[in-house]
């Protein structure tokens, strides 16, 4: 059975096969209370579970600076066993490339234009 939670700026599921797929909301602007509250419901999901997450960027507007060293840091490490970034546009791009590059991740993340490609890596981190 697959649940969905819908918080604020995303919808996070638990897929069947696994792994977490969190789809933030169309021209949303993620702040720090965002990024808790999105961990706080991948950690309710997924029940003292580290799993890999594919994030779906591809609509975010923007992120704070707050959010985004939240989101790699040790409480999304607690959850989150790595992490694929879904990107299509210059902004989404850059969007990851300062998450990756500036927050530096406490876990396994890369970013991906191909969802399937994506989903293909994380496979990797299931335990």
């Amino acid at each position: 059975m697959v649940v969905e939670l819908d918080v604020r700026s995303q919808k996070i599921r638990l897929e069947e096969d696994g792994i977490v797929r969190a789809k933030l909301k169309p021209h949303v602007d993620v702040d720090l209370t965002d990024a808790e509250e999105a961990v706080s419901a991948i950690a309710s999901l997924c029940q003292g579970v580290r799993r890999p997450v594919l994030v779906d960027i591809t609509e975010v507007k923007s992120m704070t600076r707050e959010c985004r060293v939240y989101f790699a840091g040790p409480e999304t490490a607690k959850v989150e066993a790595a992490a694929a970034l879904l990107i299509r546009s210059p902004l989404t791009k850059a969007i990851g490339n300062f998450f990756m590059g500036l927050n530096k991740p406490l876990f396994p993340t890369r970013l991906f234009t191909s969802e399937s490609e994506a989903i293909g890596w994380l496979s990797s981190f299931l335990t």
